[in-house]
């Protein structure tokens, strides 16, 4: 027996009815999701599909309702049907993936692959990368170099933290650079989200407080104190509005500062992308939900305005509306208060890499939202790297998803909690 439901939330949980026999319930919004129901209240979420290439189709448990949130479970769907379109089985890899990537996993090999791509693609100048590479890896992270990369525990970056923790900020580089090795390892699937132990290391209460102009915020703690701030109920910050869409279109597309704060009206075509020149390409950007959101917010206050030119600013000074707005450092102090350090433009697109980052999508997807020229494939049109804006919009909303789940200003029935704050202010 099989019920069809088109929503998935807590109420709909709370409701499930047991019954003699076991049952599944599919998701019209998850293809695959399935919930697997038991007559002795075991409620578990399995994912159901066939493997790429052929082959009987699989059933992959990821845990049942009690130890997985949705997102979580969702995540874990994504990340399955992932493999399973790879033509990978994830049953044969759970079983036997200690003995398939041993040699693959070695922490000092992914370091070393995660180091060389960062040059490769010139994200790390040649000198930052011999500082990584020479002082925090060889010489900070030593201690892991031989391991397999899932046996490195919370309690083992605990230890070795205290253990380095008598040059404060060279530790908080090493634990930055080590993140990063965890992130990078997460992307290429050489480890599980779940399994990751800088989930639950939480920043170990660093013992120096760095100069973060180029960090990301903490995902945890300090990104949703960011999100609150910028929603300000209260309007205590007094922001216009203007600028604190602009800066919230940073934080949900990872643009760089310029090119939110120059983007004109021009650019938007028919609400599918944004055409955003860049020095060695022309990158795309999709339009999903949550832009589409910022776009009308801006078109309305564009109208009260009695702005009539096309290809006027979207984000524009209020005194001269013929000229871009400039000047975001005073109100991103104001959004910082909750937090110890002051959040630059810089921070937020990097805070953008990390939740893309924590998110299962492709890595070429990753390469085209942050707008980076990827040299092994061609980058001169979605055309031409083999991207719809529909694949493209897509993993932007797996993005977002993460994104919302860190939204602190939920409320029962609003499935969508970011959107509806931050352009539904009263």
């Amino acid at each position: 027996m099989n019920i069809i439901s088109d929503v998935l939330d807590n109420d709909f949980l709370d409701a499930v009815v047991f019954k003699d026999t076991p049952y599944f319930i599919t998701f019209t919004k998850y293809p695959g999701l399935r919930l697997k129901v038991n007559p002795k209240g075991r409620v578990s979420y399995i994912t159901y599909g066939r493997i790429r290439f052929g082959g009987n189709p699989r059933t992959i448990t990821h845990g049942t309702i009690s130890k997985l949130s949705i997102s979580e479970a969702i995540d874990m769907h994504y990340q399955t049907t992932k493999l399973l379109s790879k033509g990978l089985d994830p049953n044969l890899i759970k079983k036997t993936k200690a003995v398939q990537f041993t040699q693959s996993l070695i922490f000092e090999d992914i370091a070393m692959q995660f180091l060389n791509e960062k040059k490769n693609n010139k994200e790390y100048s040649e000198l930052y990368f011999k500082h990584c590479k020479d002082y925090l890896f060889r010489n900070k992270l030593r201690v892991f170099h031989k391991l397999n990369i899932m046996t490195i525990s919370h309690d083992m970056i605990h230890d070795w933290y205290d253990s380095v923790s008598n040059t404060p900020s060279s530790a908080n580089s090493a634990m930055s650079l080590l993140t990063n090795i965890f992130s990078y390892a997460v992307t290429k699937n050489y480890l599980d989200f779940q399994l990751n132990p800088i989930n639950s290391v939480n920043r170990i209460q660093l013992k120096y407080s760095n100069n973060k102009k180029n960090i990301q915020m903490d995902l945890k703690q300090e990104l949703p104190r960011f999100i609150y701030q910028l929603w300000d109920p209260l309007n205590i910050h007094d922001v216009n509005l203007i600028t604190r869409y602009a800066i919230y279109m940073m934080l949900i597309t990872g643009m760089k500062k310029n090119d939110v704060l120059k983007m004109k009206w021009s650019q938007v075509s028919n609400k599918k992308f944004i055409k955003i020149e860049k020095k060695n390409f022309i990158q795309f950007f999709p339009i999903n939900n949550h832009i589409d959101d910022v776009l009308q917010e801006m078109s309305l206050l564009r109208q009260k305005s009695l702005i009539q030119n096309e290809d006027q600013y979207i984000f524009y000074n209020a005194n001269v509306p013929s000229k871009p707005l400039s000047n975001i450092r005073k109100s991103l102090i104001k959004y910082s208060v909750d937090l110890e350090w002051v959040v630059f433009p810089e921070a937020i697109r990097k805070t953008f890499t990390k939740l893309i980052n924590e998110s299962a999508i492709p890595t070429h997807h990753y390469y085209y939202l942050l707008g980076l020229n990827n040299k092994t494939s061609s980058f001169n049109s979605l055309s031409n790297y083999s991207i719809s804006t529909i694949e493209l919009s897509k993993s932007l909303d797996v993005v977002h998803k993460k994104l919302e789940s860190l939204s602190p200003m939920t409320l029962p029935g609003i499935n969508e909690p970011l959107r509806y704050f931050l352009t539904n202010k009263t």
